[in-house]
């Protein structure tokens, strides 16, 4: 059985944030498109195409598929591994958070205001002297790696996949019903389960609850 990523939460976001220029395009679209993976709980392949001539504008998200309102983003997607022939389409919000290097709608604006495109253009640009390249896969699984050790961890135990992990796990934490994380991480079953990553804290309270009722 191959070994899962370990998951990507949101102490190590922060971390993780320390080593990255938030006046440097290049940081600030790496950074936006992590918020998106972790909150989203998406797929690398809603985000980033493994090649610029891969990429597709109905898989991978486009700006003009990413709805700005006045303290929230919608973000719309087409295409997923369980969306395979238009038959519906996912539609998730990110909100603003206040106050926090980790709010995905400030990340957001500030690549959208640094690196403006088109809506028809990918929405996650890395720009270079003449133009700008697609985000692809190699370069943001480089980038993830190489902060990753400057955080002091193995970079050799997560992945892509460590961000849909730690969102879930997270939003499990945070008390989100299960159907809800479902949905959101568009997974078609329950699965996503085996994605949780549960803490001493969280198997003493399944203890405790045994006990207590025990008691009672």
């Amino acid at each position: 059985m191959p070994r899962r990523a370990l998951p990507i939460t949101p102490q190590i976001l922060l971390k993780m944030c320390e080593f990255l220029d938030m006046s440097n395009p290049s940081d600030v679209t790496i950074w936006c498109c992590f918020l998106f993976a972790f909150f989203l709980m998406v797929r690398k392949s809603n985000l980033v195409p493994t090649s610029a001539k891969n990429f597709d504008p109905h898989k991978q998200l486009c700006r003009n598929n990413v709805i700005v309102f006045s303290d929230y983003l919608l973000v719309k997607m087409e295409w997923s591994k369980t969306i395979q022939f238009g038959n519906r389409k996912l539609e998730l919000p990110l909100v603003k958070i206040k106050g926090s290097p980790l709010c995905p709608y400030n990340a957001y604006n500030r690549m959208c205001t640094l690196i403006p495109a088109d809506g028809d253009k990918p929405a996650f640009l890395i720009p270079q002297s003449k133009g700008y390249k697609i985000l692809c896969y190699s370069y943001f699984q480089k980038r993830l790696r190489d902060i990753l050790e400057k955080c002091g961890l193995n970079s050799s135990k997560f992945s892509s996949h460590s961000f849909r992990r730690g969102g879930a796990t997270w939003a499990f934490h945070s008390k989100v019903p299960s159907e809800l994380i479902q949905f959101h991480g568009d997974w078609r079953s329950d699965a996503y389960k085996v994605y949780l990553e549960f803490d001493l804290h969280d198997k003493l309270s399944i203890s405790r609850a045994m006990a207590d009722e025990i008691l009672n």
